[in-house]
């Protein structure tokens, strides 16, 4: 029998219906194939949403100076005993500190400060002995309290 598929073509009519049936299923199998093998997908025509690059453009970081406003999240703090301030947001032990800083600052977010109430807030804790004079940023210094330093816009 295999001798007889062997020796007769798939186009031959004398060929058993095996032949048909093979070639059918092949074929069907190819298509599945052919029609699974690339995913369809849907172009859809995009733009940039108007807010988000508004925000995008208009987009400072934590930690500015008040004179030029803050984050929706921060308020102008001062701290007594030095001079100048800056903008900061509440922090506790589940909220931590943004990371956001002005561009070149290297000195560190940290909630380190606390408000007679009980609330804290973040501050960008720096070394007041470092040669770094840039570790705070444009305008802004190390000011030193208590053994450390924070960064406050000067007035």
């Amino acid at each position: 029998l295999l001798h007889h598929f062997r020796q007769k073509g798939v186009s031959d009519p004398n060929a058993p219906p095996f032949y048909a049936t093979m070639k059918v299923a092949i074929a069907l199998v190819t298509v599945f194939a052919v029609a699974f093998a690339h995913p369809h997908t849907e172009k859809v025509s995009v733009a940039l949403d108007k807010d988000f690059l508004a925000a995008y453009l208009n987009a400072s970081t934590h930690y500015g100076d008040p004179k030029a406003g803050c984050e929706s999240d921060e308020i102008s703090a001062q701290i007594q005993g030095i001079s100048g301030d800056f903008c900061t947001s509440k922090c506790s032990l589940v909220k931590a500190c943004p990371t956001d800083v002005p561009a070149g600052v290297t000195a560190k977010p940290q909630c380190a400060l606390q408000t007679p109430t009980g609330d804290k807030y973040c501050a960008l804790i720096c070394s007041p002995s470092s040669k770094d004079g840039g570790q705070c940023g444009t305008n802004a210094s190390c000011k030193a309290i208590s053994g450390v330093g924070v960064c406050t816009y000067d007035d």
